[in-house]
Parts: structure tokens; sequence; C-alpha cells
């Protein structure tokens, strides 16, 4: 009997890593297992709270997730998607030559601002990205100088941008967390957003073109592909020798978003197609599928709910006021989480005094799960509670008799009158002895006249 007790715990541990995650592991912050790419970040878009993080400060290059930069620039600095552009031949003659993606536009062609952005988007584009460069920025370097700015406004401490299309270039480069940002920042705007899921399109005729027929590189979204998923809604993926495989992704599904990059992903056979797969839409997927998989939105407390007591003072009708939080409290966790694994950490007012006023912020609630933060919510007074105004002048007495200011006054005061008094006291004596000697002396100027009338009888 003892040896199969330990035969089946053999098993069961040799079975755990099958699973995705340890069962130790955070919930917060944790890793995936088996992860192919060097950096990685998954992050729930509605509470920020951040599910997978491996290396998401470290400094990579990108490839073409540089694009998502370039496409924000371009949405924020255009009043007219739909004003024609001419190439020029200083925006494609630094791509000639190289082996890159391009949708061949030609010197002296003209095509909108929105096509442009079709072409980088859907197919990165590398000319339509500096095409796109030169018209918004000026030139080619004010622009990336716009990127770099961007992306500072935006928090982006770990970025550094020195062209528009992300071929490998000395000197640039970007985290998983700052292309998160990025990525944020772009999906906020509806005609990236949109442009993002748009699986076929074609660009319309132009002075020296054809009709353009593009079909969407970011695979995630075309059904049929090995790497379609359904909750996709874009972003980008990229490729470059020194940047290996890289893909952001936006992923939603029943209200539940999310955003995940990858960094940094090598080229391998996974599927036994026989040639190296797309590692980073893989990685992306899975992490995905897992967060929709395993957490859910939890509500830990309605505004009802009584979450601790502070005493209050000056009050007849009561002596503590009861807390709940200003707003119902939710948070992201796992689906097998309940209330009792987590941790809720109160700091409120010392000090209260009535009156109270029902929805008065008296202080906050943290609440941690696995060591982490996963909300932050103020707590308000549930009730209001009235002033006693007998208790209240007391207070005031007191507080007057027993203020430091009161007391330097008075201290003030006291020794004032003391100096007064003694320097009366001490008039007072200097006058006494003045008086002695005025009475000495005449005593002695008539003791002289005395005898000098003596000396004058004789």
């Amino acid at each position: 009997m003892k040896k199969s007790i330990i035969f089946i715990l053999i098993l069961i541990m040799a079975l755990l890593p099958a699973f995705s995650l340890s069962v130790s592991a955070e919930y917060y912050n944790m890793n995936l297992e088996d992860m192919r790419s060097e950096a990685y970040l998954l992050v729930n878009i509605d509470t920020g709270a951040t599910v997978f993080s491996q290396n998401a400060d470290k400094q990579m290059k990108c490839a073409s997730l540089v694009k998502t930069a370039t496409a924000l620039v371009v949405v924020e600095n255009c009043d007219d998607l739909d004003a024609m552009v001419t190439v020029s031949e200083s925006a494609i003659a630094p791509l000639e030559g190289l082996y890159s993606s391009s949708v061949d536009l030609k010197t002296g062609e003209q095509m909108s601002v929105r096509n442009l952005l079709y072409c980088m988007m859907m197919k990165n584009a590398n000319d339509a990205a500096n095409v796109l460069a030169e018209y918004i920025g000026g030139s080619i370097e004010n622009f990336v100088k716009m990127m770099n700015d961007t992306a500072k406004e935006l928090g982006c401490n770990n970025t550094n941008f020195t062209n528009a299309h992300g071929l490998d270039e000395e000197g640039e480069y970007t985290t998983a967390y700052d292309m998160y940002l990025l990525t944020k920042r772009a999906i906020e705007h509806s005609v990236l957003a949109d442009m993002a899921v748009v699986v076929d399109y074609t660009v319309p005729a132009t002075n020296m073109s054809e009709p353009r027929e593009l079909n969407n590189w970011f695979d995630m979204i075309e059904n049929g592909s090995r790497y379609y998923y359904q909750y996709a809604k874009g972003f980008k993926c990229g490729m470059t020798d020194e940047a290996k495989r890289c893909a952001s992704v936006v992923g939603t599904k029943d209200a539940y978003s999310y955003i995940g990059i990858i960094l940094g992903c090598p080229s391998e056979c996974i599927d036994g197609c026989g040639y190296p797969d797309n590692t980073a839409l893989y990685e992306a997927r899975r992490m995905l599928r897992w967060a929709f998989s395993n957490l859910k939105m939890t509500t830990v407390a309605e505004p009802t709910d009584v979450m601790t007591t502070i005493p209050v003072a000056l009050s007849a009708d009561a002596d503590h006021v009861r807390l709940v939080p200003e707003k119902q409290i939710q948070a992201l966790l796992l689906s097998s989480v309940d209330e009792s694994s987590l941790e809720f950490i109160y700091e409120t007012e010392q000090d209260v005094m009535a009156p109270v006023e029902k929805g008065q912020v008296l202080g906050n609630v943290k609440i941690k799960y696995a060591d982490s933060v996963i909300a932050d919510v103020n707590l308000v007074a549930g009730d209001s509670v009235s002033r006693s105004g007998i208790m209240f002048a007391g207070h005031i007495v007191k507080t007057v008799f027993l203020s430091p200011v009161f007391l330097i006054i008075a201290t003030v005061v006291i020794i004032g009158v003391l100096v007064y008094m003694f320097m009366i006291y001490n008039n007072y004596k200097k006058k006494q002895k003045e008086t002695r000697k005025r009475l000495r002396d005449i005593k002695e100027k008539n003791y002289a006249s005395s005898a000098d009338l003596s000396e004058i009888n004789k």
C-alpha cells in the first residue's frame, strides 16, 4: 500500500510539467513554462494587470513592430488621411538593394496616406513607412525624432528609434513593456484598430500602378491559417536577423482584452511542416489562450460591504464609523481563487471627529494576491455621524488650554508678570534704600549742626 502511494505521488509530480503553470507560481508577473522567446509580456488592458512577464524591460530590437510607432505618429499628426502623397526618390532610395518587404512604390507615384498605412500595416511595406515618414515629418530624420518624442511622452523610457521601418540598425532598441505602451495607444485610434483586423484589402490603382491586392501578414486573424486564433484582433509581426521573430497581439473575448508582446523568438519547426514556423505567433496565441481559459474578473467587495470600522470622537450617537469601498472592487483572478486567498491591507485615518458625512474618504484598502497588489480602493464612511455640541465645546476648551500656542502665550505672560513684579519690587527696594540714605544724611547733618551750636555757646 505504501509503495502504491509513493508511485502515485511520483506519477503526479511527473505530470505536473504538462500544465502550463507551476502550482506555486504567482498569478501576476509569473512565467509561462517552455516559452521560446527571450522577452514576453501579457497585460490585461482593462485593469493594467500584468499576467505574464519575462525580461519585459530588456532593451531589444523588435523588427516591424517599430511600424506601430510609425503608424501612431502618422495618425496623430495627419489631419486628412485621404490626402495624396507623392513618392520621392529620397524616401525609397535608402531601401534599394535591401532584401525587405515592400509594395514596389515608384518615384512620382501618388497614393493616399490611408492606403500607404494599409500597405505598411498589412504587408510590412518598408517603402510605405519611409514615404509616410517623409510626408509627415518633412524628412525621415525629423519623423524619427517625432517617434522618439511620442515614445517618451507615453513613458517608454527604454526605447530609441533610428528609422521608421524596423530594419536592423545600430542604436535602435525597445522593450516588451514599451511596445505594450505603444500598442495600447495605437489601438485607441479606431482607424488603426480597424485596419489591424482587415484580412484582404485592395489598394486602388495609382498614376503608376495597377490595383494592389493586399493580404494581411498577421496570420492570427486569417481563418484557415495554422496560426489563426478567433479572439485575436491584430496587431503586428516581423522578423530580422538581429530581432528574430517578434509579434504584438491584441486579444478580446467576453469583454476581456489583452495585449501580448513577444520579442526575440527563434525560428523553429513546431508543427512538423518541414520549415521554420512563426514561433512568435504561436507564443502569442498560447498566452491568450491561457488567459482566456484561466482568468476571470471577480467581484471582491460591493460598495455596501463593511470592510472595517474606526473610532470616532465628539458624537453622542456613535463611537465608531463603518468604512465601505468607494466603488465596487473587481480584480482579475484565477478562476480557482476565492476570497480566502486574498490579503486586505487597510490604511485609515487615526483621529476621526464628528461630524462625518456619508461617503467621506477616511482611508483605503489594498488587496493583495500572491504578493501582488490587485486592487487599491478608497474607503469611505458608510453612514453620517453627527457632532455633539457640548462635547465639541469641551473639546475646544481642552484644545485651547492644552494647545502649544496657548501654553507658550501663557508662559510668556507669566514670565512677563513675574518680571514686572520683580521690577516693581526692585524699584521699591531701591526707593527704600534711597529714603534711608536721605534720613541718615539728615540725621548726620542735624548732628553736625547741633555740635556747631554747642561750640558757639561755649
